[in-house]
């Protein structure tokens, strides 16, 4: 092999590992963050559509959190209570299962993201809501 070649294959290999930049969306911040849910917790879980939910700590922010794929569809009630398992630290980040105890449904973090209040909140707000 040439030295070429081993520096293309390294470079794609580096591409292909490093995830896609966020999508820039008004009103949320372009870059992954935690979420500090503290000792009180949330004080506010809205579902978005898809699969995006507003989470709004007792401190007031909000974030915007983007569940995999296909989490809410089906047999689904955007109704239903929602719990997160948060580590001791009371942090929600990508690690964290996010449970529907009525349904018996877990699902997965793929974004978290801080954010302006959403539109059900604030109607002039920028945030879209899918």
């Amino acid at each position: 092999m040439t030295p070429r070649f081993i520096r293309f294959a390294l470079s794609a290999a580096f591409a292909l590992s490093t995830p896609l930049a966020a999508q820039s969306l008004p009103g949320v911040s372009d870059e992954e963050t935690d979420i500090d849910a503290g000792a009180r917790g949330l004080s506010q879980v809205l579902f978005g559509k898809g699969d995006v939910v507003f989470v709004r700590t007792a401190r007031g922010r909000w974030y915007r959190v983007a569940l995999n794929q296909g989490c809410t569809s089906g047999n689904f009630s955007r109704q239903d209570p929602v719990s997160f398992d948060t580590a001791l630290n009371n942090r929600i980040d990508k690690l964290t299962v996010v449970r529907f105890p009525r349904t018996n449904r877990s699902c997965s973090i793929e974004s978290i993201r801080a954010s302006e209040a959403p539109p059900m909140m604030d109607s002039k707000s920028r945030v879209p809501i899918d």
